[in-house]
Formats: structure tokens, C-alpha cells, sequence
């Protein structure tokens, strides 16, 4: 561990694996800095040269934001191209949890990678921190498809109407109008088919947005600009923390020349 300038931590190196930044945990994260909070440090990949960031990008922003010049960065020595190969499977276990989105990203931009991109499902999914299946479905959609029709037939199989119990009459006691402490609850069942139901429309949205190109197209594209917007803020940041302190020392300046002449 050591300490670095912020400003030689490099983060357009595709090493950002999340679709956006949230902006509202990065704010959350500077209130619990000025409170004093202590976070522990970012991760990168030093080749000599620059540091790659491949986990802390909330709190780097935040850092940013914060007009922070310098940080303690956990790093290993290794190349853009590690870098970007251990940033597939950053806040896999820990950080804000990663969207289905982001966890997709992650996967397609490991089948491309050429340090990566021939090893199997298993070891895309160990080195991404998500289940074998997850990556199974996505290189190969008709095995995503297919699971998908088994949880649904699965569901549905689940959800069945039970047959009304005999009753015997003679022992029990009389019905009323209250029904509050009768158990009208959904059973265990039926909560896990809705579930199940829930996922299967997910997986349907997924496959939708693939099989629409333009659609596809403008998704990405959306994702791209949320991701460009998220990072011309923090920069916009920057430099406003950095004009003000700009004008503090031309201030400062002004009043030791001021001071200066009167003696003169």
C-alpha cells in the first residue's frame, strides 16, 4: 500500500465494469468522510507508469469531489489488460451490489478480452464473481431460453389449486363473520412462483432488448451517455473545487502585495 496522486490514477482504461456511477452513493460516501468515516483503499493495477483503478470508483469521485489530491491505493504491479481482467469481478462480494446489468457487462466485455476470452463458463464466471448459469445463458441464449421455460413449467406445475379438505361437521365449531385469524396468507409455494414468474419476465426483457438491434443500439447507448454524464459531473466538480481554490490563493496573494506597498 502506498500513497499516490489522485490524479495518477487512471480510470478510462476499461476498467469500470458498472453500467453508471451512482451519484447519490458518492455524495453519500463524501458526507461520511467529512463525518469521519474511514474507508479503506481504492485498488489498482500499477504498470510502472500509471495506476489502473479497478475498485473504489464511488469513493475516488468522492475523493474528487472533495478536492482530495492525494490517496493510499492497495495496487499490483500488471498491465492495462490485468487491470481490466481483475475489474470484471470488483464489489462481487463486497461495495454497492452490481445490477443484473452490470453483471452482464462484465461478462460480455470477459468473452472479448483477449487475456480471457477462450476460457470456459466456469472460469468466466470465477473471475466475473457470478454463477456459472448467469454465464452459460448469456453465451448462449437458447440455454437461457430454455431454463427460463423450465422455471416457468416448474411455477406453474407449483401453483395448484389443493383440494378442499373433508370436514367434520359435528366437531367443529360454528363459522362466523370474522375470518381476521383465518390464514389467508400466500404459502410458501406460491411466494416462490411468483418469484420464479418475476425472473422469467426479466429474462424475457433481457432477451427482447437482444433480438431488437435499434433497440439494442439505443440501449448501449443510453448506458454510454449515463455513464459520460456521471463522469463530466465529478470533472465539472473538480474544477470548480479547484477555481475556488484558485481564487483563495490569488486572495491571499493580493493581500501580502497590499501589505507589502503600505510598508513601502
Amino acid at each position: 500500500m502506498k500513497t499516490v496522486n489522485l490524479n495518477d490514477i487512471r480510470i478510462d482504461g476499461g476498467t469500470q465494469s458498472r453500467v453508471v456511477i451512482d451519484q447519490a452513493l458518492v455524495y453519500s460516501y463524501i458526507e461520511c468522510m467529512k463525518e469521519g468515516d474511514v474507508f479503506p483503499p481504492i485498488e489498482t493495477v500499477f504498470d510502472g507508469v500509471a495506476h489502473w483503478l479497478v475498485d473504489g470508483f464511488h469513493r475516488y469521485h468522492a475523493y474528487k469531489l472533495m478536492g482530495l489530491k492525494k490517496t493510499e491505493v492497495e495496487y499490483k504491479p500488471g498491465t492495462q489488460e490485468e487491470a481490466q481482467v481483475r475489474s470484471f469481478g470488483a464489489n462481487g462480494k463486497h461495495g454497492k451490489q452490481r445490477t443484473i446489468e452490470d453483471k452482464r457487462n462484465a461478462v460480455m466485455s470477459a468473452f472479448e478480452h483477449p487475456l480471457i476470452k477462450d476460457k470456459s463458463d466456469r472460469e468466466i464466471a470465477n473471475i466475473c464473481s457470478v454463477s456459472h448459469p448467469f454465464v452459460a445463458g448469456i453465451r448462449n441464449p437458447a440455454v437461457k431460453e430454455k431454463r427460463s421455460k423450465e422455471k416457468k413449467e416448474k411455477a406453474a406445475g407449483n401453483v395448484s389449486t389443493p383440494e378442499p379438505k373433508s370436514r367434520n361437521v359435528s366437531n367443529e365449531a360454528p363459522q362466523t363473520g370474522n375470518v381476521s385469524n383465518q390464514d389467508v396468507g400466500p404459502d410458501e409455494q406460491e411466494l416462490r412462483a411468483n418469484e420464479l414468474a418475476q425472473q422469467a419476465d426479466l429474462d424475457m426483457l433481457n432477451k427482447l432488448l437482444e433480438s431488437d438491434e435499434p433497440l439494442k443500439l439505443a440501449h448501449e447507448e443510453i448506458r454510454r451517455l449515463n455513464l459520460r454524464n456521471s463522469q463530466l459531473e465529478t470533472r465539472l466538480h473538480g474544477l470548480m473545487n479547484e477555481k475556488n481554490e484558485a481564487v483563495k490563493m490569488v486572495k491571499s496573494l493580493q493581500k501580502q502585495l497590499d501589505k507589502t506597498k503600505a510598508k513601502k
